[in-house]
C-alpha cells in the first residue's frame, strides 16, 4: 500500500517505481537512512544520500574534509552509484545509542540544575553531572568512525569502463555525526592512498575506537579511521577487503582484482 500523498507532492513513475519526487531547487536531496532490505522508511536517521532519488544522476555531493566544519561541495561530473557498496547491518542501533545517551545526559543536567537549586550539597550535583556524561561520552569515543554506507563515485565524463573505475577509484564514505540523527560523507581515494590499510591489532582493543581501515589523508596528513564490518558487501566489498589487506602486508585469500 502506498502512503497517502497531497495533490502538490504526486507520485512519479520511475526506474525504482513509484516515488515521491523532490524539488530541483534544492542541491541535496536528502531522505532518510535505508538499507536495500527496509521496507518501511523510519527516517531514524537523514542521509544526504538518497539512492532512491529520481534526480540522483544530478544531485550535488558534499563531503566533510578534515579539521573542516563547513562541507565542500564536489564538482558537478561528479555522481553516487545507484546501489551502495556496503550498508552496516547496526547503523540504526548505534544511532539509538547516541540518541539515549544523549538524552540521558540531557536529563542528568536538568537533575543536577534542581540539585543546585536545593538545599543539598553541590557534592551530589556535580556527581549527577559526570555520571551523567560517561556513557555519552564512552559511546562518542567508540563510535566516532562508524560507517554506516560507502557507494561508489562516478566521473560522468568518464565511460564506465573497468579501467577507468580501477585507475580512479574514489569511494564516499558515510559516517554517522554526533548525534546520531544525521550523516555526513568522507571522501576516500583507493586508487591514490597508499597509506590505506588495516587498523593495527594493538589499536583494536576495548581501550581504542572501533575501527578496521586507517589511513592518512593526503592534503591535510590527517590520521582517518573506519569501522567497517568484515563479511559484508559481498565480492565488491571483498575486493576492496583484498585491496586493503595487500597494502597491508596481510593475505587472507582475498582478490584484489587491481
Amino acid at each position: 500500500m502506498f502512503r497517502q500523498v497531497s495533490r502538490a507532492n504526486p507520485l512519479v513513475f520511475t526506474r525504482i517505481g513509484l516515488v515521491r519526487p523532490f524539488s530541483r531547487s534544492t542541491p541535496i536531496s536528502k531522505g532518510a537512512f535505508r538499507t536495500s532490505d527496509d521496507q518501511i522508511d523510519t527516517r531514524d536517521i537523514s542521509s544526504e544520500n538518497n539512492p532512491w532519488s529520481p534526480t540522483l544522476y544530478s544531485d550535488s555531493i558534499y563531503i566533510l574534509k578534515p579539521n573542516k566544519i563547513r562541507k565542500t561541495k564536489l564538482p558537478w561530473y561528479y555522481r553516487l552509484s545507484y546501489v551502495s557498496l556496503y550498508e552496516a547491518p547496526s547503523a540504526k542501533y548505534v544511532s539509538l545509542l547516541k540518541k539515549m545517551t544523549l538524552s540521558f545526559t540531557m536529563l542528568g543536567l536538568y537533575g543536577s540544575k534542581i540539585l543546585f537549586d536545593s538545599s543539598v550539597d553541590d557534592m551530589y550535583a556535580y556527581a549527577t553531572i559526570f555520571t551523567t556524561m560517561i556513557p555519552a561520552a564512552v559511546v562518542q569515543y567508540k563510535t566516532r568512525d562508524y560507517v554506516t554506507r560507502i557507494f561508489r563515485l562516478y566521473d560522468k565524463n568518464k565511460p564506465q569502463t573497468l579501467e577507468n573505475l580501477v585507475n580512479d577509484e574514489k569511494l564516499i564514505v558515510e559516517k554517522l555525526s554526533f548525534t546520531g540523527n544525521t550523516t555526513y560523507n568522507e571522501l576516500l581515494d583507493i586508487s591514490s592512498s597508499d597509506s590505506l590499510k588495516l587498523t593495527p591489532k594493538n589499536k583494536q582493543n576495548w581501550m581504542m575506537p572501533y575501527s578496521t581501515w586507517e589511513e592518512i589523508e593526503r592534503e591535510s596528513k590527517t590520521k582517518r579511521q573506519y569501522y567497517i564490518e568484515d563479511n559484508v558487501g559481498g565480492l565488491k566489498m571483498d575486493r576492496l577487503w583484498g585491496i586493503v589487506e595487500k597494502r597491508s602486508g596481510v593475505d587472507n585469500g582475498r582478490s584484489n582484482w587491481e
